[in-house]
């Protein structure tokens, strides 16, 4: 299998979005709306594998300056 050159983070959302926007149109074909869809997912474990490589490299740094290590975000939500 070929190795595929990753984008940037904000490359990859860019284009995400691009793709998202002609999935929503939805006047493709079946055939290009899947290989659309494809490369959407290949761009969201990208984006998820920078994400993660971004919040190691913060905790790394945050270790080497003697702060307490990240805890997870929480929302407030209202809805329940």
């Amino acid at each position: 299998m070929a190795k595929r050159k990753k984008l940037d983070y904000e490359a990859a959302v860019a284009e995400l979005e691009t793709l998202v926007e002609r999935l929503e149109q939805g006047d493709i074909s079946l055939e290009e709306s899947l290989k659309l869809y494809e490369r959407g997912v290949l761009l969201s474990r990208d984006c998820q594998e920078a994400l993660q490589a971004a919040e190691q490299k913060v905790q790394v740094l945050m270790q080497q300056a003697g702060q307490a290590s990240l805890v997870d975000f929480e929302t407030d939500n209202d809805d329940t």
